[in-house]
């Protein structure tokens, strides 16, 4: 249903629309490619963290010397050692599975296309042109408000390079039941590698359990992959926005 032309959403759309198809001002086009350098190391330094969280539990447990999977197991109570797989196969699994998979989508592709827009920013081809905007939605996560979350970095010219990377974004600021599943392999993998890097096993079998860990690796990329078809399959190829620049 559209709103009515004369009403306060038919002018607030009306606005938002007049604002993005405006020509940037000079002092907009001076300082957005400072602008887009900035937030783009901002999103790249997150984005770096976010990716190295899975490796955080192996250095953690390999800080210590003396420690090592195998006594771990063979030390410990059989009981206690039940109830903590059980605990991390069917809660920490899951969860840290679909945090470390959600993170890197929510900020790696804000610097890549942070880093885009300084680009076109650079090139007189789009002197005339607002480069991104900023929308918002009720279903990404953010802090509990009664407004809507921000999604920011939004393409104004969408090509298949920001398309690509702006419906990775969305996988990451909007939960889905598909990413979780994806997430699982992924989450049992960071769990997997320190258990044999530490226990230490053999030549042999670290062979083996190297092609089981890339094993995992591919099944979560597949699942990410098949996620996002299922997710934007049919998606519209304009992007929503409310504001420009």
């Amino acid at each position: 249903m559209k709103p009515n032309p004369q009403s306060s959403a038919g002018q607030a759309k009306r606005s938002r629309a007049q604002r993005y198809e405006t020509p940037p001002s000079a002092t907009a086009r001076a300082l957005r490619p400072v602008g887009y350098l900035l937030i783009g190391l901002v999103w790249t330094i997150i984005g770096a963290v976010t990716l190295s969280l899975p490796a955080l539990l192996t250095v953690g447990l390999a800080s210590n010397d003396s420690f090592t999977t195998k006594d771990f197991v063979q030390n410990g109570d059989i009981f206690v050692l039940i109830l903590a797989g059980l605990f991390a196969v069917v809660v920490l699994v899951p969860l840290l599975g679909y945090a470390f998979i959600a993170l890197p989508l929510a900020s790696v592709p804000l610097a890549v296309l942070a880093f885009t827009y300084l680009v076109r920013s650079l090139r007189p081809s789009y002197a005339s042109e607002r480069l991104s905007a900023t929308g918002w939605t009720r279903e990404a996560i953010g802090p509990i408000t009664v407004y809507p979350t921000a999604m920011s970095l939004l393409p104004l010219r969408v090509t298949p390079w920001t398309r690509f990377w702006t419906q990775l974004m969305f996988l990451g600021w909007i939960p889905g039941k598909d990413l979780l599943l994806a997430a699982i392999p992924y989450g049992l993998v960071s769990f997997l590698v320190p258990g044999w890097l530490l226990w230490p096993v053999s030549p042999a079998a670290a062979v083996v359990w190297s092609i089981v860990s890339l094993a995992l690796v591919v099944a979560t990329v597949v699942l990410v992959v098949r996620a996002a078809r299922v997710r934007f399959n049919g998606a519209r190829r304009g992007v929503p926005v409310a504001a420009g620049s």
